[in-house]
This record gives structure tokens, C-alpha cells and sequence, in this order.
């Protein structure tokens, strides 16, 4: 058992949970909680790590670890709460493989692409992930500058969805976009000065939607590289809305429009 805040592993961990360049330098981020660790495929977890008090209230679930080949280290239950991003430590955290997948992954039939430029805060992201998973969006593509994807507040606000969501992150979205573009999707911009109300717009056909920045919102560049501005309508006097909330009335119109 490990009980010292000095031993290399625990440095390790402290690290990835802590810097964004760590985590992409290793390949690995860290998830708490059964539920979580529950999501992701074996092949992708590099290893667990539980709480002493977890291992003795949980001896059939670690048994069931075991009898999958997931190397456990079991920490002091001190440790623990020092190495967790959680107000309240549930005893068990995982370190996992970061998996990157190709463009053409999410260019499906009829595809419902999300497209985030300089998304900075983690709840908004993982409520838009969330989002993606609720609907079945093909996938989202977020862009270089954004928060990180496997930040600890990210990956816990995803509540799972970040393991059921094909996730391209770090990217240069122009590119991609000229990419869907070839591949016949139809690529959509939300702003303020949309001409088209998300209502009055046809969803059902292959399309990526751009949704901007929390409080720039979208780019010049990016917008230019729609075939439609599109706006969410609003009858009262608030200026805009949160970006996650956005998407997600966005998603749900093309749910609606495509199953409904």
C-alpha cells in the first residue's frame, strides 16, 4: 500500500490531474467513481487506483477488477483525498489511455456534427458533451485553445458521456471544415446575427453546427466558412445564452425535426 506523497506513481498522478500538457505528453487522464470507471472499455484503462477503506468495503468489486487483468494499487486513505479532484473522495479512481480518432470517424450517414472554437469553460464542455451523447450526435470536434477535454471538471461534468461521444480535440477547425465541406455536410454557424431562425431551418440532412466562444462568440474567419448563419430566437432582453444551453436547444431541433 502507498502511503507517502513522494512516491513517483503518486507524482505521476498528481500531474496528470493537474496540467493539461502532462496528460498529453503521457496519453492518460484520470476519472473517479464506479460509474465511471464502469464506462470505459478494459483495453483503455492503463490501471486502477483505490483507497484503502474501498478495498475493504468493496472486496467484490475489486474481485471483478481482478478477474478483468486491471492492475490495482491500493493508496492510504490520506492519499487519496490529497490525489482526488473531488470535494468528497469516493475510494476509487482510474488512469486511462487517451485514445485519438480520425476525422473520417464521425462523417457518418446523414451526420450532426458539433463544432466548438475556444469553448473555455468546463462546465459548458461537458454539458455539451452530455448533450452530443442525449441525442446521438455523430460527434464533436473542439478546437485548439478550448479547455481541455480531460480536464478533471470536464471528464466529471460528462457524467460518462465522454466515453460514448466520438471526441476529436486540439484542433485546427478550419481544416476540418473545409474537409466536411467535400464530404457534402452542410456546415452552420449560431451567432447573434443569424438571418435564419433554427426553427425555420431544414436539420435533417448531414450538417455541422459552429458554436463560438462564451463570450466572443464565433470568429470572423470560422463564420465565413458557413452556408448559413442560423439564431436561436429570443423574446426577452437578455443578450445571448451560455453556450452549452445554445447547443443543446439546437440539438434537440434536430432530434425533433429528424424523429419527431
Amino acid at each position: 500500500m502507498i502511503t507517502s506523497l513522494q512516491n513517483s506513481k503518486i507524482k505521476k498522478i498528481i500531474q496528470i490531474t493537474s496540467k493539461s500538457k502532462y496528460r498529453k505528453k503521457e496519453g492518460l487522464f484520470i476519472v473517479e467513481g464506479k460509474k465511471m470507471i464502469d464506462e470505459v472499455d478494459n483495453n483503455k484503462i492503463d490501471e486502477i487506483i483505490i483507497s484503502e477503506s474501498f478495498a475493504v468495503n468493496e472486496v467484490h468489486y475489486i474481485t471483478k477488477l481482478k478477474d478483468k487483468k486491471i492492475h490495482i494499487e491500493i493508496v492510504s486513505d490520506s492519499i487519496m483525498k490529497h490525489i482526488s479532484n473531488a470535494v468528497t473522495p469516493q475510494g476509487i479512481m482510474g488512469v486511462i489511455k487517451i485514445c485519438t480518432i480520425p476525422l473520417d470517424i464521425v462523417v457518418d450517414e446523414n451526420p450532426f456534427i458539433i463544432i466548438l472554437e475556444n469553448i473555455q469553460d468546463p462546465g459548458n464542455l461537458g454539458t455539451i458533451i452530455r448533450t452530443a451523447d442525449a441525442v446521438k450526435a455523430s460527434g464533436v470536434i473542439i478546437s485548439k485553445g478550448s479547455v481541455d477535454v480531460y480536464n478533471p471538471k470536464v471528464v466529471r461534468s460528462t457524467m460518462g458521456s465522454i466515453f460514448r461521444v466520438p471526441i476529436l480535440e486540439g484542433r485546427d477547425i478550419e481544416k476540418d471544415i473545409e474537409m466536411l465541406k467535400d464530404n457534402k455536410i452542410e456546415i452552420l454557424a449560431c451567432n447573434l446575427k443569424g438571418s435564419i431562425n433554427i426553427y425555420d431551418c431544414n436539420l435533417t440532412k448531414g450538417i455541422a453546427v459552429l458554436i463560438g466562444n462564451e463570450g466572443n462568440g464565433l470568429s470572423d474567419n470560422i463564420t465565413k466558412l458557413a452556408s448559413k448563419n442560423i439564431k436561436i430566437p429570443m423574446i426577452g432582453q437578455a443578450e445571448s445564452l451560455n453556450a452549452g444551453v445554445a447547443t443543446s436547444i439546437i440539438s434537440y431541433e434536430v432530434l425533433r425535426q429528424r424523429y419527431y
